[in-house]
């Protein structure tokens, strides 16, 4: 049989066989309902936010106060006022939190440790503006001549560049750095077990009288990576639907480049650690043993993803030599490029690297893989089925 149609097959097969379980509909189903039901309970609890702020008023003070400190404030609070005969009886309404701020006759501003800077900027601009409106009536100045006369401005240019925006970039890319670390996990871990039940139900003796053994475990690994795609795609156009749905959808500008890079590390990435995956798999006979034979690797994607977490605020040492590592490489190279702080070499070195150690990997696994199917028994060393696959 043709190579390429022999990885078809068993990719195939392997495919429809997982999206025909019974497990694999319901997780599916699971996670879609609670990135759906993520995105949408927080608009049926009450997310108001704006403050409620309390002016004490003393005396006389420039009428509109209140309302016109809340039509400045926006959506940010929602502002009243409170009239006290005395200074004293609102100095105790400050002190027990009935107000927030006191304006007295003459507009002096009376705060304490709880008032808002905020409230208490705005008061001071608009008592400020209120009193030159009302000194310009005095001496007869027109209104709309005042208002020409400040309806000057400056503006505000920002020459911080790109490189300081990168924020939103940031934490895109580390949002598909933790579905990377999640998609591995999961399906590393599928290929794992798939490997262990073909060898404990003998089905992979009967495959290997038409395959290769080579060709099983590319076929193997291409059809659960194509199911994985699949799933992550499925789960974000329903996320986006939604998102949209909502208006609640803000995606960066840079948000193409992080997820084109971000798919080119999955790949490689996915096809690093799933090669890996089955040749663990390979090397024991028990279904007991599974999470032992996972172990090593699942504790290097920690680490991977360890690092990348701890770096999302910016560049660093340990974050700049691990992503030219090929184990660490997927998850932290994504973070770097979307930062801007990755040169072309360095993305060029980490690409190549990556890919040679994956073919070193492949041709490794491929013979741990062969010589560790047809054994049964107790657990196999790495280096046991290494010369199993010789004889």
């Amino acid at each position: 049989m043709n190579a390429w149609k022999a990885i078809r097959l068993v990719a195939a097969r392997d495919f429809w066989e997982r999206v025909a379980s019974r497990a694999f509909q319901l997780s599916t189903g699971l996670t879609v309902l609670l990135v759906v039901g993520f995105i949408l309970v927080p608009t049926f609890i009450d997310t108001d936010s704006a403050e409620d702020w309390s002016i004490g008023v003393v005396g006389e003070v420039p009428s509109g106060l209140a309302g016109t400190v809340d039509a400045a404030a926006g959506d940010a609070a929602r502002v009243d006022a409170i009239s006290y005969p005395s200074r004293v009886d609102a100095e105790a309404g400050l002190e027990s939190g009935e107000v927030d701020i006191i304006v007295d006759a003459g507009g002096k501003i009376v705060v304490d440790n709880s008032t808002d800077q905020q409230l208490t900027t705005l008061v001071a601009t608009v008592l400020a503006s209120l009193d030159i409106s009302q000194q310009a009536a005095d001496l007869g100045v027109d209104a709309s001549a005042l208002t020409e006369l400040f309806a000057g401005g400056f503006e505000v240019e920002s020459i911080s560049g790109e490189a300081d925006n990168r924020d939103g970039d940031r934490a895109f890319a580390f949002f598909a750095t933790i579905v990377l670390f999640m998609s591995i996990i999961t399906y590393g871990s599928w290929i794992l077990i798939g490997v262990i039940e073909e060898k404990t139900n003998r089905v992979v003796e009967v495959v290997l009288g038409t395959v290769r053994p080579h060709q099983l475990l590319t076929g193997k690994v291409l059809g659960i990576g194509i199911l994985g795609v699949a799933q992550v795609l499925l789960i974000g156009v329903v996320a986006i639907i939604v998102l949209s749905l909502q208006d609640a959808l803000e995606i960066p500008e840079a948000a193409g480049k992080v997820l084109l890079w971000a798919f080119v590390w999955y790949v490689l990435g996915f096809a690093f650690y799933a090669v890996a995956y089955a040749a663990a798999g390979s090397l024991v006979s028990r279904q007991e043993e599974a999470q032992n034979a996972a172990f090593p690797l699942t504790l290097m994607l920690m680490a991977a993803y360890f690092v990348a977490s701890f770096s999302i605020a910016g560049e660093n040492p340990v974050l700049r030599i691990a992503s030219l590592l090929p184990m660490f490489a997927p998850m932290t190279m994504p973070l770097r490029i979307a930062g801007g702080d990755a040169l072309v070499w360095e993305i060029a070195l980490s690409l190549a690297l990556m890919v040679v150690t994956t073919y070193g990997l492949v041709r490794l696994a491929g013979r741990v893989y062969a010589g560790g199917l047809l054994q049964s028994g107790s657990r196999l060393k790495w280096r046991e089925a290494f010369r199993a696959s010789e004889s």
